[in-house]
């Protein structure tokens, strides 16, 4: 049997520590098992593990862990906002008094039956409480009221959106500014609310802007229609997005904040 194998068949070790971190006493765990390197492991319920080789000393496995305190309480945040939003997350039955988020408004649902000879549709009222009309044949199930408002939404995405690039667009032209008219693509990502190809002339807009009030929809469009004039964040591009909206650092925090933890 080589010095490996030997190695290898002895019975890992576990020893549990603590460490303050941002005021908080962490516990984590040592595993002393067959491995060359040290490694640490922050799991997603906010437990600390650590695997080390089988001669390395506490007192280096201690130091090991501390060089890595940022990361830890970086790892923990981000699993507890997580957790928070998983908590968030609504499950929706599509029945009269639910509410939804569009534009800035948490519209009511109201669910009416109609004849079963009839188209079902969502409509809905802009203003102050907002309400979302949903009208379905009898009978209807969850999944054929989600696929109903689905639609109502796409719908009302693209209306809104092509509605905004058009105004934005206009602007512009009277302001002097030789800026094209954008091709849109509207889809939902994780890592920006917009992105302008000079190239293909093309402007994205993410959809989960729409759940804000127009105003973040206006700013991000005012954004990326700069990028035509000036395609990197030099001063003089801020300088023109000041000129068509001068309140946009306010609005762009507001923004951020509107959607934290959404």
């Amino acid at each position: 049997m080589s010095w490996w194998q030997r190695r290898s068949s002895r019975k890992t070790q576990s020893k549990t520590y603590e460490l303050r971190i941002a005021g908080e006493l962490i516990p984590y765990t040592v595993t002393w098992k067959a491995v060359k390197n040290m490694n640490l492991r922050v799991m997603p319920d906010g437990t600390v593990k650590v695997s080390a080789p089988w001669r390395m000393p506490a007192q280096s496995v201690t130091q090991f862990v501390s060089e890595h305190e940022s990361f830890i309480d970086k790892a923990r945040q981000r699993f507890k906002d997580h957790r928070a939003n998983q908590a968030k997350v609504v499950s929706y039955r599509y029945e009269t008094g639910e509410l939804f988020p569009i534009l800035g408004y948490e519209a009511r649902l109201e669910v009416a039956e109609i004849e079963a000879n009839h188209a079902p549709y969502v409509s809905w009222s802009e203003s102050e409480p907002a309400v979302l009309y949903m009208f379905v044949k009898p009978h209807s199930t969850v999944a054929e009221r989600a696929a109903l408002l689905e639609k109502f939404w796409e719908g009302l995405v693209e209306d809104v959106v092509k509605s905004m690039r058009d105004r934005i667009y206009h602007r512009y032209i009277e302001a002097g500014y030789d800026v094209p008219y954008p091709k849109l693509r509207i889809r939902e990502v994780k890592t920006r609310w917009g992105s302008c190809s000079l190239r293909t002339e093309r402007i994205m807009i993410n959809q989960k802007l729409l759940i804000g009030p127009h105003l973040f929809l206006e700013y991000v469009m005012i954004h990326e229609f700069a990028h035509f004039i000036q395609p990197n964040h030099s001063s003089r591009f801020w300088q023109v997005v000041a000129e068509f909206m001068p309140q946009w650092q306010t609005v762009r925090r507001e923004l951020t904040y509107y959607f934290r933890g959404r």
